[in-house]
């Protein structure tokens, strides 16, 4: 046995970035899997000020909103927090901005909808952006039922800015739509054209 270091961190799973991604390549392959690495994470109570450092922290645009039980409440995205919704939903109750939490503004289980497993692993990755673009979406999360338990669970999720990083296009996270639909058309053309959703 050895002291431990003050300041000691702890080890996480590695995230890869996908190599020689193309828009045919498997869309297993641009999914962030869940069944590998672990879920990034916010409890309801949660202040607003918290889920935006700890999406700051982590380099991401999405948390999952969970309960004590470890039960899927929802998701919260930096859009959500930047988007005046908080200044709004402030000014009706009579709280501050800054006083809200995740639960105030995060988007319910029963608003959600999925991508199930069974077609992503016949999906390509130009389809899922091709999804993603068709309903105006940047992130999609991906389900299954579990062999072990026979419980559906989030197993995965797609971040379209991700994706379109993988492919080389010249898009970050928190850019304007606009931007990704010009780097998307470019690639995809026009919405009315090309590749079928997933």
């Amino acid at each position: 046995f050895h002291h431990m270091p003050m300041g000691v961190g702890y080890a996480r799973p590695e995230a890869r970035s996908p190599e020689d991604l193309s828009l045919d390549s498997p869309a297993l392959q641009g999914m962030t899997d869940l069944r590998a690495v672990t879920a990034l994470t916010v409890e309801r109570t949660s202040s607003l000020n918290a889920a935006l450092e700890r999406m700051r922290r982590l380099g991401v645009r999405m948390l999952l909103v969970t309960s004590s039980s470890v039960a899927v409440l929802g998701v919260v995205t930096a859009t959500d927090i930047a988007s005046g919704r908080p200044e709004i939903i402030a000014s009706k109750t009579g709280e501050r901005p800054e006083d809200l939490q995740v639960h105030d503004i995060m988007t319910l289980r029963g608003r959600l909808e999925v991508l199930r497993l069974e077609d992503v692993e016949r999906a390509t990755v130009g389809e899922v952006i091709v999804s993603l673009r068709a309903v105006g979406r940047r992130q999609a999360l991906v389900s299954w039922v579990n062999p072990a338990n026979h419980s559906e669970e989030i197993c995965g999720s797609f971040s379209l800015t991700r994706l379109c990083g993988f492919l080389g296009l010249n898009v970050r996270p928190g850019d304007a739509n606009d931007v990704i639909e010009e780097a998307l058309t470019a690639v995809l053309g026009s919405p009315e054209g090309g590749l079928t959703p997933a």
